[in-house]
């Protein structure tokens, strides 16, 4: 419900030099910040709209997306008395939008929620390209459209499923797929773009490691060390920076695990072992230290299914395995995170890939991933219903292997 409260911006329209540009209260293409709670009126009474009606997108210009329109009313002609464009803010609008004029092109700016970043941003950490990679991209998960600059890592990192978030901040540990192993610990923080920061250590140099986090604790399991694949379990609390600490032992020796969580509990999915790729799936108390439970079979031996959650129904995702010749997945399988058992076919992924997941408490995103090549399709699917993905839209930089992460996936309150 909006407040009683509306709050107005007087919109221009005005020709610096480079064409027809929207004034906010005199500013050129202004930058603007709305909060949840509140209703902006976007008055275009002034005679220079006539012509030019502003509207809302998740991309530039709507380039790539349909018009937003979610909490948008409009009223008039521009350019007349009593034409403006509403919207009233919740905390279900994306984090970023942008205003455009639905006639003309070029005209527009960006608008921004910081207060909604913490839930519906979605952030794909590092990766390959095939080169390993620093970059992070961003998108909002409650809508579609092509991902945008986060910033980078602090080093060049492809995560996989080496990654936890809660309301505030994510982070990546490790190394994966043909990058040397990393004791490196990075953190980021939803509400800041910008560059990553060191969050600390691993216990020891790890690559390819599965995991994930509730909303205080971040478990990764599993591995390739300098000395071959291994069993080792370790912990990182997300409330303050710090090293990780030892949490106990796999039920299998390996590494390439998909990782996902609920508030409760971590299940990891498949495993790249010395005697060859294995279907298992295990699981652990997320609050508790101790060595991973058998939880059941996936549908397919595979590694490298990546994790998306609610806080009830686990996903896993694609996959690959390697017998002399690559085999790339597109099955998903999917669990009740509370019980125990065999996994059970969800849908198809739209191709055969390793990728990088995460979700929101009802929509999970695939980002990037190969097939072969790097890719950077990003596709999603609703957590409640089993269907194909449906096309989300596209990275910034094709990749694979990536750190995806939310700050509302299942394992948060």
């Amino acid at each position: 419900m909006a407040r009683s409260t509306t709050f107005t911006y007087t919109v221009t329209v005005v020709n610096p030099g480079s064409g027809n540009k929207f004034y906010m209260n005199g500013i050129l293409q202004s930058y603007i910040t709305l909060f949840p709670g509140c209703t902006y009126e976007f008055n275009q009474d002034d005679n220079t709209n006539a012509t030019h009606p502003l509207r809302f997108a998740t991309a530039a210009d709507a380039a790539g997306s349909t018009e937003y329109t979610t909490g948008v009313t409009t009223s008039g002609t521009p350019g007349s008395a009593t034409a403006w464009t509403k919207i009233e803010v919740t905390t279900s609008t994306p984090y970023i939008l942008y205003f455009y004029c639905s006639s003309h092109s070029g005209m527009g700016g960006t608008v921004n929620m910081p207060s909604s970043a913490n839930t519906d941003r979605a952030i794909l950490m590092g990766g390959m390209t095939p080169s390993a990679s620093s970059i992070c991209d961003y998108v909002a998960i409650s809508t579609t459209g092509n991902a945008v600059d986060f910033g980078d890592l602090i080093i060049t990192q492809a995560p996989f499923d080496a990654r936890g978030s809660n309301t505030v901040r994510a982070i990546c540990a490790g190394g994966s797929g043909t990058l040397s192993p990393s004791t490196a610990i990075s953190g980021i923080v939803f509400t800041t773009q910008g560059n990553g920061a060191d969050y600390g250590d691993l216990s020891a140099t790890n690559a390819r490691m599965g995991g994930n986090s509730n909303s205080t604790r971040a478990v990764f399991g599993g591995g390739e060390d300098p000395s071959g694949r291994n069993n080792q379990m370790e912990a990182v609390m997300l409330t303050s920076g710090g090293n990780a600490v030892d949490y106990g032992n796999m039920t299998t020796t390996g590494g390439a695990s998909g990782g996902l969580a609920s508030t409760t509990r971590i299940v990891w999915s498949g495993a790249d072992t010395s005697g060859g790729y294995v279907n298992v799936m295990q699981y652990a108390t997320i609050a508790s230290t101790g060595n991973a439970t058998d939880f059941g079979d996936q549908s397919v031996t595979r590694g490298w299914p990546t994790g998306v959650s609610n806080n009830t129904r686990g996903v896993f995702a694609g996959g690959f395995t390697y017998n002399g010749s690559s085999t790339y997945y597109n099955q998903m399988d999917y669990i009740t995170i509370a019980s125990t058992g065999n996994a059970t076919d969800f849908g198809d992924l739209v191709t055969n890939m390793r990728n990088g997941g995460t979700s929101n408490k009802t929509r999970a995103i695939f980002m990037g991933g190969d097939t072969g090549s790097v890719s950077n399709i990003i596709q999603y699917i609703a957590i409640a219903s089993t269907s194909n993905t449906t096309d989300f839209g596209d990275l910034s930089v094709a990749r694979m292997q990536g750190g995806a992460v939310c700050g509302s996936h299942g394992g948060i309150e």
